[in-house]
């Protein structure tokens, strides 16, 4: 099964509020208040819901029931959103409007990613924007179709150390190690319907965008 979380309106691609109307939703935080106002009732809210006024709040409460987390606790709201749909059934979550504000909440959404029990249970976890779309991968092979929407791929080596290969890529690489501090990995191109990336050890987080 796979969600839609909404953490807010920053950097959503276009219409996808639209075209997704009937996916399943949940919503973080003021996320709620954003699918509410578009139509969309979500499957359920998670937040603290610190980041609306009391009426916005009200507004949600005549159409759903939340219950708000404390302020003060130990995880963010995306982090309590994504176990909870985790614990929901899904497999696969899309995260939207986690990126363009900032930063140590950006860097925070990228450490879920990488959190090892999600990595066990091959939970796909994907971070979406406007420009850009970001994605775990550990040890592993992968057939990776090209997406006219996000041209450009990158991988970031997210322990060390890494060895990757890549086959049908503008830029070719055969058990390549990726040394900490290096760029080779950053911005390549799929030439073919598909690409194949095979991780021989470390893991990595791969991102497609565009200009």
């Amino acid at each position: 099964m796979k969600a839609n979380l909404l953490c807010g309106n920053r950097n959503l691609p276009k219409d996808i509020l639209v075209n997704s109307a009937d996916a399943d939703w949940i919503g973080i935080d003021r996320g709620t208040l954003i699918l509410l106002e578009a139509g969309i009732t979500p499957q359920f809210a998670v937040g603290d819901f610190d980041s609306i006024t009391q009426e916005e709040k009200s507004f949600i409460e005549r159409q759903i029931e939340i219950n708000p987390y404390n302020s003060e606790k130990d995880d963010t709201d995306l982090a309590l959103g994504i176990a909870q749909a985790i614990q929901s059934g899904y497999k696969e979550i899309h995260v939207f409007g986690a990126t363009g504000g900032r930063l140590d909440h950006f860097l925070g959404a990228l450490q879920i990613l990488e959190k090892p029990e999600y990595v066990e249970e091959n939970i796909v976890i994907k971070l979406i924007d406007q420009s850009n779309e970001i994605q775990f991968l550990k040890r592993g092979l992968y057939d990776i179709e090209a997406n006219d929407l996000y041209p450009y791929i990158s991988f970031i080596p997210a322990s060390y150390p890494t060895v990757i290969t890549l086959k049908y890529f503008k830029y070719n690489l055969y058990k390549e190690t990726l040394e900490q501090g290096s760029t080779l990995t950053i911005s390549n191109e799929i030439t073919s319907s598909h690409g194949e990336v095979e991780v021989i050890e470390g893991n990595v987080l791969m991102i497609r965008s565009r200009d």
